[in-house]
């Protein structure tokens, strides 16, 4: 069906004999799928590498593609509502970016519980101008962090997550370029995306956290400005 809707790549015989395999009866299959939950829950990419070839390029189109989205929609839209992988995408929206949550609201029949909020709330640069970057640092000062520590949350996981959306909240960097800004390597970015991430998903905390992020702002602009009115009277 993908390759129909993208219709640049012509027939994808070798995708279509991957998905048949997939539908048979398990005993009928050729090739193991491999043990433990991921696989059996999202499976392996074709053994033939002519299909795993041609299945990597529909992902990259999709991808790629500014109206991708538009495509990936007119897919799910297709599932039938007892197919596997609705089932899966049932399972697991709530995992999955903002950009597939909202695709998954907008195409599949899911409950507002099923698709879920999305992982990470985005971090707009609602304080450019007012917050200057060059006075955030990681680990943030302890009064800065006052009321990070009033939350429910993991501490060290928690700070280093609200330096770089300080960052974000100063600059409108992507996530990422916040981290490295701060000199945060990417593996503990990483850790405490997950960390949030998971901490984000109780009932309540993403509100929680957006508002004492503002607090932490705020902290930061009143010492900025209370620094800058100290050397202006020296």
């Amino acid at each position: 069906m993908a390759g129909d809707l993208i219709a640049e790549f012509g027939p994808m015989d070798t995708v279509a004999a991957h998905v048949e395999a997939l539908r048979r009866p398990r005993p009928e299959r050729t090739t193991a799928l491999g043990d433990g939950r991921v696989a059996r829950t999202f499976g392996h990419p074709p053994a033939d590498p002519l299909a795993a070839a041609d299945l990597m390029a529909i992902t990259v189109a999709i991808l790629d593609d500014p109206s991708g989205h538009h495509t990936l929609a007119r897919l799910l839209s297709a599932l039938p509502s007892t197919s596997t992988a609705h089932i899966r995408l049932r399972h697991h929206a709530q995992h999955c970016s903002p950009a597939m949550t909202a695709v998954i609201r907008s195409s599949v029949r899911f409950s507002r519980k099923a698709a879920g909020p999305p992982a990470l709330f985005p971090q707009p640069a609602t304080h450019r101008g007012r917050l200057d970057p060059r006075t955030i640092s990681t680990p943030l000062p302890e009064h800065w962090a006052v009321p990070l520590d009033e939350l429910d949350a993991p501490r060290p996981q928690l700070r280093r997550d609200a330096a770089i959306r300080l960052v974000q909240m100063a600059t409108g960097r992507s996530r990422r370029s916040a981290a490295l800004y701060l000199g945060i390597p990417l593996g503990s970015l990483h850790s405490a995306t997950i960390s949030i991430r998971t901490w984000q998903k109780e009932p309540g905390n993403a509100t929680a956290y957006r508002r004492a992020l503002h607090r932490v702002a705020e902290i930061a602009i009143a010492q900025g400005q209370a620094e800058r009115g100290g050397a202006g009277g020296g």
